[in-house]
């Protein structure tokens, strides 16, 4: 079967079209604030499309688990849904999330997201979330803390967030306990996501067989992160069923520090990139002048 289409003129015409904004390079995102507009027929088409990339992304079958998702009225649910659409207007990936309170504490659960491999170069996922925790930390609660939280199998995803927001915000670690109050989250947010009190390890805030018998394994291969002692924390404490929920205290002050920084970063690679350009022109005109 050949890939599922669904282009960004397919979405202007869906009962709840989606706003279309540039990301980067070409790529673009189409994304829904209120995904429960959506009508049956483009819904349908929707988690037809998802499916076939998030089983080309994963490199293991993932339609059940998406069936499931049907069955479960995701789109009812979610507060934001987001698809990657490439330059060629190919739906090359997807995110979303849900907003919840527990114990007075605000809570953005970032669901299933995925990127096929070929279209990783750019960081167009962490671009994705980006935008997501600019909306949900700086602008819906920029004076107290929102609690991100996923459930993954990922070391890098891991590594990702503890670069944003420092090993201090990010639970759990490798090297420390994690707080009773996290804890507490923690296992709140896995039984709202329908996880039994038995599968829920929340002194390690591990939960096993995650996947609810809907896939046998979530990767093909397993993830790594480049970290040899945050691949092998991850190794040693979740199997192929299981996934860590990943905990994120986050702020405006942490972000927004992260965000100058990656600033400051892009902006001396360009400086750079001009310098090496300018320099490489000038050699050229001396070996000129010295013929």
């Amino acid at each position: 079967m050949g890939t599922l289409r669904l282009t960004a003129a397919d979405l202007r015409g869906f009962s709840a079209p989606p706003k279309v904004r540039n990301l980067h390079n070409g790529y673009r995102s189409a994304s829904w604030t209120a995904p429960a507009k959506l009508a049956d027929g483009c819904r349908e088409r929707i988690f037809d499309v998802v499916a076939d990339v998030a089983t080309r992304t994963f490199e293991t079958d993932h339609s059940n688990y998406w069936k499931a998702r049907k069955e479960q009225n995701f789109f009812d649910q979610v507060s934001n849904f987001t698809l990657t659409l490439a330059p060629d207007d190919e739906v090359v990936g997807w995110a979303g999330y849900q907003r919840k309170r527990f114990f007075g504490k605000r809570v953005v659960y970032l669901d299933a997201a995925g990127l096929l491999p070929a279209h990783r170069r750019s960081k167009l996922s962490a671009r994705v979330q980006a935008r997501f925790l600019i909306t949900e930390v700086l602008l819906r609660n920029p004076f107290g803390h929102t609690y991100v939280v996923l459930r993954t199998q990922n070391p890098g995803i891991h590594a990702g967030f503890t670069k944003t927001f420092g090993p201090d915000r990010v639970f759990p670690q490798p090297d420390r306990p994690v707080p009773e109050q996290v804890r507490r989250l923690g296992a709140a947010t896995m039984r709202w996501l329908g996880h039994r009190p038995e599968q829920i390890d929340a002194e390690k805030l591990v939960v096993r067989e995650a996947l609810g018998g809907l896939l046998s394994q979530l990767y093909g291969q397993a993830p790594r992160s480049g970290d040899p002692e945050l691949d092998g924390f991850f190794a040693e404490h979740i199997g192929t069923t299981d996934c860590f929920a990943l905990i994120t205290k986050a702020s405006a002050g942490p972000l927004l520090a992260f965000m100058a920084r990656e600033a400051s970063r892009q902006a001396a690679t360009r400086l750079g990139r001009h310098l090496g350009v300018a320099l490489g022109g000038v050699r050229h005109a001396m070996r000129r002048v010295s013929r």
